[in-house]
């Protein structure tokens, strides 16, 4: 017996819990009829089972035909359409009282599973790449619209309190016609559309008229 198989004997217990619990080799016992008597938890999480398929045909699961297990050494088992995997299982069949013991080692997905799985991918990223397109559209389309705005309201403060355009005066008493017709001090006017103030003094040439006005009363 060689040291490798020395230590696995010695190991017997803890091996074989393993090999029940936390091995991904996937482990079926089976009758004559080839029915399942038990199997690991492996086998069960290869085909995303919450509890052991204890008596159910494993034609359920591998398509077994009528292999002989005997005579054959590695086996390449498709998945059953019933189980919702589509797959092969590379397998060994062992003896086991009337019975075999299958040793599920692996499984490749096959073409029409891979390139369905593929083609989900291809959507999820077609459909992510939609929603960016979309994100970055109205993101454009909301700085345009802010660009406007700000546009607009630089002309509008440019022009708050300017006085723009021709302005209608009377030519005798210098008063204003605005908006409604209504005719308005040139102060009041001016005040009210500019930022402008009045300080109201007397320019010379007034107040020699002014003086002379009072001298002659």
């Amino acid at each position: 017996m060689t040291t490798l198989r020395r230590e696995l004997a010695r190991q017997g217990e803890g091996l074989r819990s393993y090999l029940e619990t936390f091995s991904g080799l996937g482990i079926v016992l089976m009758d004559p009829a080839r029915k399942i008597i038990d199997c690991n938890q492996g086998f069960a999480r290869l085909f995303h089972l919450k509890q052991k398929p204890i008596g159910a045909p494993a034609e359920d699961f591998m398509t077994l035909g009528g292999r002989d297990f005997e005579e054959a050494g590695e086996l390449k088992l498709p998945c059953s359409p019933s189980s919702g995997i589509h797959g092969i299982l590379y397998c060994r069949a062992v003896e086991a009282g009337s019975g075999h013991l299958l040793f599920c080692e692996r499984m490749i997905l096959t073409e029409s599973r891979a390139m369905e799985q593929v083609g989900a991918i291809n959507n999820e990223l077609i459909n992510l790449q939609r929603e960016s397109v979309k994100k970055n559209l109205l993101l454009e389309k909301m700085g345009r619209e802010l660009d406007e705005r700000i546009t607009e309201l630089e002309a509008a403060l440019a022009r708050v309190k300017q006085l723009e355009g021709i302005i209608p005066i009377c030519m005798y008493c210098k008063k204003i016609r605005d908006d409604r017709n209504d005719w308005q001090r040139l102060e009041k006017y001016i005040t009210d559309h500019s930022e402008a103030q009045f300080s109201h003094g007397i320019c010379p040439t007034c107040m020699e008229v002014e003086m002379k006005k009072i001298k002659e009363r």
